[in-house]
């Protein structure tokens, strides 16, 4: 499989996963059903491969704590900020972290982009603040809602960079899927505590259907591995960039299918920027 063909299947699962969470009650809590769901039912069969190269590249057992831990942290500011704005306002601000990522693989890992590939990442970085900023209510909700936004821009980066390390570390898809059963172990211990701690119930209170269980518990994992299967090959600011190419897919299919309207017209523009800097990225990857 290759790193583009894996970051392709990634996104329409992403896609799917997402779409079902904004579908799902929120005191379901479906992210908590679908994180633990999966490192139930896809752990017997793929952590002996992670531990395997763990065993020869110790380094993963550090990356993988520091990646479980910040990607709870973002699970938990990300609900913090759909609190207070809009998802379809809150998650495109967020995604547009391979900006910070691109700054730090560059500063710290000493990584070279070439020049078309920063204005790339800028022109999908703005494309991502159109779409956010497409609503008036999105835009004076935000005002709430950035605060917990940057921090899980900031979670993305840090458990992004820890994801590269690893990548470099393991070979095949069956250990980057272990390797997510460990970091969403950590994850859903954080998303535990936040349920008990908001509702005073370790459970929801609701149960989502059968078949949005059956395709969020699938795609939720199972897309985040192939990102990382294809970091192995490509920078952590190539891979979260492309990834972002189902922000463009769930635009359009609120707008075909949700029915949602307002701000269109911006979307549309933040769509097609976006959609020229995953061009321009694809090209030089």
């Amino acid at each position: 499989m290759t790193p583009v063909l894996a970051i392709c299947i990634s996104v329409l699962l992403h896609v799917s996963w997402n779409l079902l969470t904004r579908r799902t009650p929120s005191e379901a809590n479906f992210l908590w059903w679908i994180v633990g769901l999966y490192v139930m039912i896809f752990a017997p069969f793929t952590l002996m491969e992670f531990l395997h190269h763990a065993s020869q590249s110790p380094v993963l057992y550090l990356c993988v704590i520091i990646s479980g831990t910040t990607n709870g942290l973002y699970f938990l500011a990300l609900r913090a900020a759909y609190h207070q704005a809009p998802a379809s306002a809150v998650y495109p601000m967020v995604r547009s972290s391979p900006l910070l990522i691109a700054i730090v693989e560059t500063t710290i890992f000493g990584h070279s982009f070439p020049l078309i590939s920063w204005a790339a990442i800028l022109l999908a970085a703005v494309g991502l603040w159109l779409i956010a900023t497409s609503s008036h209510d999105g835009i004076s909700r935000l005002s709430k809602a950035w605060p917990y936004a940057l921090f899980a821009a900031t979670m993305t980066v840090i458990y992004s960079l820890g994801d590269k390390v690893a990548a470099s570390n393991m070979d095949g898809i069956s250990s980057a899927m272990g390797y997510v059963c460990v970091n969403f172990s950590i994850s859903w211990i954080f998303l535990c505590l936040e349920q008990k701690w908001r509702t005073q119930r370790w459970i929801p209170t609701k149960t989502p259907t059968t078949i949005a269980l059956s395709i969020g518990t699938v795609g939720v994992g199972t897309a985040y591995a192939l990102v990382i299967f294809a970091m192995r090959w490509l920078p952590a600011a190539y891979a979260v960039t492309l990834t972002n190419a189902g922000i463009v897919f769930t635009v359009l299919l609120g707008v075909l299918w949700l029915k949602e309207k307002v701000g269109w017209r911006k979307r549309a523009i933040g769509s097609s920027f976006v959609v020229a800097g995953l061009i321009a990225i694809g090209l030089n990857s």
